[in-house]
């Protein structure tokens, strides 16, 4: 599964790519500017959890990841 997560705010989308690289989620394509970044896994239930911890909206998920930007 691909995810494409934004944060509310500056510090949730701080804490949301610190908690993801600590279980091992290795988010991608980090934008501070939207406060976007995508996360390529099998692990929805992790993604979820992060989703849901920091109030995170799902812009963007697929079965497959994206080519190209």
């Amino acid at each position: 599964m691909y995810f494409e997560l934004t944060a509310p705010d500056q510090n949730s989308f701080n804490a949301a790519l610190w908690s993801a690289e600590i279980i091992g989620l290795d988010p991608e394509y980090i934008d501070g500017k939207t406060l976007t970044f995508s996360i390529g896994t099998g692990s929805i239930e992790k993604v979820s959890n992060i989703r849901d911890k920091y109030n995170l909206i799902e812009t963007y998920w697929s079965e497959y990841e994206k080519t190209g930007y």
